[in-house]
């Protein structure tokens, strides 16, 4: 075998060492994303399958207390769920 082709063979292996040794860093420093990802792409299709549920009881909200009122409680509910994301991004 010739010098160079052995020059190249040692250095496409350590070349995969250090590759696998990255990977296996990455690995640990990111490895515990994957678990809260999971979390949400679960509760995101749950949204997703409950979509039309939301959409007939919003109507049928609005069709009992009529549009005044509905929107006078989304306006509440809004300032509700801003307050409360300030409260989350303080207690973090």
């Amino acid at each position: 075998m010739s010098s160079r082709l052995k020059a190249l063979t040692a250095r496409r292996t350590a070349l995969q060492a250090e590759c696998a040794a990255q990977r296996e860093d990455m690995q640990l420093l990111y490895g515990g994303i994957e678990g809260r990802v999971a979390r949400v792409d679960r509760a995101i299709v749950t949204i997703r399958n409950l979509a039309p549920v939301i959409a007939v009881g919003g109507i049928a909200v609005l069709v009992v207390l009529g549009p005044g009122r509905a929107l006078g409680l989304l306006r509440q509910g809004l300032s509700l769920a801003i307050y409360a994301n300030h409260a989350f991004r303080l207690l973090r």
